[in-house]
């Protein structure tokens, strides 16, 4: 009798870490493949209930109005605004090819707030980058791909937390200066 009654303690046990393995939110950011770009397939809404908008303007750059350069180096910006209640946000961007891929290579430049994922395909916020105080606004830097890769576009979804949560996705293309 003791061994069931130990047995059905040990399985409840490991049934409800498994569960919180597999369901607890990730307070590190999002798993990849969540920008709303036609290629990774989703965005912030997979795991939150908001239905997503298209936005411009949430993604900006340093690259000049004649395009990137090959090689040289540019500032990425992701702005969010909510309200004066908004005080938890969050982000997925990655710069990709008319293909899906990887197009340049993005660094991190505050790795409190920041982390690249995947392969560095993607980066996004950290729990030291969520809080925020009815904005947010998180940079990196962008190494421009080489000559010949054409039209980059940032892919970027966009948390606001909170009741409700709001989504968004926007992208920014980027030339490549000819």
């Amino acid at each position: 009798m003791k061994k069931i009654a130990l047995l059905i303690t040990a399985g409840i046990f490991l049934t409800l870490m498994m569960s919180y393995t597999f369901y607890r939110p990730d307070t590190d950011g999002s798993p990849a493949g969540q920008t709303g770009s036609p290629h990774d397939g989703s965005d912030c809404s997979s795991c939150h209930s908001a239905k997503p908008k298209n936005i411009d303007g949430l993604i900006t750059s340093n690259v000049p109005a004649e395009g990137y350069t090959p090689g040289n180096k540019y500032t990425i910006t992701a702005h969010l605004k909510g309200n004066q209640n908004s005080k938890k946000f969050g982000f997925q961007i990655s710069p990709q090819n008319s293909k899906g891929k990887l197009s340049g290579k993005m660094i991190v430049t505050n790795p409190k707030e920041t982390r690249i994922i995947e392969n560095g395909k993607y980066i996004n916020q950290i729990k030291g980058g969520v809080d925020g105080n009815g904005s947010k606004s998180w940079s990196f830097d962008w190494v421009a791909p080489m000559k010949g890769s054409g039209d980059v576009i940032f892919y970027g979804s966009f948390l606001i937390g909170g009741k409700p949560e709001i989504v968004y996705n926007s992208k920014l293309l980027i030339k490549e200066n000819k």
